[in-house]
């Protein structure tokens, strides 16, 4: 990826209203971030509704002269130091920002989390499972909370330099540290481990992206294992998210009494690995757990030309017939494009459309629904 194109393709990433999903669709349909910073607008003339703001250069700039003198790293999805198994889940983030050693991302890499209220036996136990799974050259991803993330990270920082190691993902700005009392532990990770955030620099703690950021602890990891966790815990999203990502879960049961074993055991009752030391893990490691990445294939690009004169009589009744179709009811797209018998490039491209114009939503696993209230679908 040149300069250009990775300035671009920034600016695509922090501009508001593109997300992850939204930002693979034009990638997809334009080919590169160049050419799909200069031809959104034109794209955009049947939005009706949601207002796209281009990012303006002054801020992308600003993040590339902050991560120089922080001494970080910018990785774009596309580029060859992306982590292989992030990129590899549907919502992957287009950028992240990164500060620390980048070689974590090439290991074997473990979830642990847990409750921020952990029992003192949690904490230890976290942390010598996290401590002898860096002995086995596997590095340790949790979200740097209090409770057992902190304890996660703590011990795998007791291994040395050439084993193992710890990968922070934060839920705000790489640059900014939350709770204040994990400032310790925030400078120790960026000394010996990584830190890691789809944010920009100098973003706040606010509560949606938090949820956001456990997708990015469980799609870097082969794994997700929880220790101690409610019911209603954020962890228990984690291993939602593991599951979605097709990862494996594990977990440590404990007493019926405690609460804070509630979620773990529900985990096993519904089919996770009961864990109670590293070596359970490490045997599904060496075992079973395998993910298979393809460099060499690329996934099937939409074809610009079918749908570039978008004001054609054919792409009009196309639009109008998906419209039939949707409703406020999760709909695949798959089953979209079987009922309608559009082609699969227009569909996509018009739903791409469609999303950018507020009239429908994505989510993972390839479904959409429709968004009232909006001109058109009155």
């Amino acid at each position: 990826m040149t300069e250009k194109e990775k300035f671009a393709a920034l600016k695509l990433a922090l501009s508001e209203n593109i997300g992850p999903m939204t930002y693979k669709g034009l990638i997809d349909y334009f080919k590169n971030p160049i050419a799909a910073v200069e031809n959104l607008p034109d794209f955009l003339k049947n939005a009706k509704r949601r207002t796209i703001k281009i990012a303006p250069d002054s801020l992308v700039h600003n993040q590339l002269e902050t991560a120089e003198k922080l001494g970080a790293k910018i990785l774009v999805l596309d580029e060859p130091n992306y982590p292989k198994n992030l990129r590899a889940i549907e919502d992957a983030p287009p950028i992240l920002f990164t500060l620390g050693n980048l070689a974590l991302f090439e290991k074997k890499c473990l979830a642990i989390v847990g409750s921020r209220n952990a029992s003192l036996n949690g904490l230890n136990l976290t942390r010598k499972i996290s401590f002898e799974l860096t002995q086995e050259d596997i590095s340790v991803v949790s979200g740097m909370a209090k409770g057992i993330d902190r304890a996660a990270h703590e011990g795998a920082l007791k291994s040395d330099y050439k084993t193992g190691g710890t990968i922070a993902v934060l839920g705000t700005g790489i640059d900014v540290v939350y709770p204040r009392e994990n400032l310790d532990i925030y400078e120790e990770i960026k000394e010996k481990g990584l830190l890691v955030s789809e944010l920009p620099f100098s973003s706040k703690p606010i509560p949606s992206s938090f949820p956001r950021r456990n997708r990015i602890i469980s799609g870097l990891s082969l794994g997700t294992l929880v220790v101690e966790a409610s019911k209603m815990s954020g962890s228990l999203i984690t291993a939602k998210e593991a599951l979605s990502q097709g990862r494996e879960v594990f977990a440590i049961p404990g007493s019926p009494l405690d609460p804070r074993a509630a979620g773990p055991n529900q985990l096993i009752k519904d089919g996770a690995h009961l864990v109670t030391t590293a070596q359970d893990i490490l045997f599904e490691i060496k075992s079973n757990m395998t993910l298979r990445f393809s460099d060499s294939q690329e996934e099937p690009r939409f074809d610009f030309s079918i749908f570039q004169n978008n004001s054609a009589p054919f792409v009009e009744e196309a639009r109008q017939k998906i419209l039939e179709h949707l409703s406020a009811e999760v709909t695949l797209v798959d089953e979209l494009i079987r009922e309608t018998g559009l082609r699969t490039e227009l569909v996509n491209a018009i739903l791409l459309e469609m999303e950018l114009a507020g009239i429908i939503e994505r989510f993972v696993g390839q479904r959409v629904c429709l968004v009232y209230n909006n001109e058109w679908t009155k």
